[in-house]
């Protein structure tokens, strides 16, 4: 998500939306913790989760060296953690929905951190 707010100029007019299982009251905290140009919405029931196989990580999958390494990166570059506040064993998905509304990518990371390129995601809008 940072990697794409990064690189919003290759997305073109691409529409972007985070979905998140955060109540909604809390979607403007989220929002601004991320710190995205993008329009955040709720899916408090994960039933997009469920239908693109986004499943829960393993506390060996959460807390991946990868993983860890990334925490530490953003602890040296001065952002603070917060304790979380939803679910942290829920593992993401990243998506691409084309204008005529069916799927042209998806990822489904195996760690927090195991995001795919801005590359392939260009690649799969129309």
């Amino acid at each position: 998500m940072i990697a794409v707010r990064d690189h919003l100029d290759r997305f073109e007019d691409a529409e972007i939306v985070v979905v998140t299982f955060a109540a909604p009251e809390r979607l403007a905290a989220h929002r601004g913790h991320l710190g995205v140009p993008f329009t955040v919405v709720t899916d408090t029931d994960r039933r997009l989760y469920t239908l693109l196989g986004a499943e829960r990580g393993t506390r060996r999958q959460v807390w991946s060296i990868g993983t860890l390494k990334m925490y530490a990166r953003l602890l040296r570059s001065g952002r603070r953690l917060s304790r979380p506040t939803e679910d942290v064993n829920q593992l993401g998905a990243d998506a691409v929905i084309g204008r005529d509304g069916r799927l042209r990518y998806l990822s489904l990371p195996s760690t927090p951190d195991a995001r795919p390129p801005v590359s392939d995601l260009t690649a799969a809008l129309d």
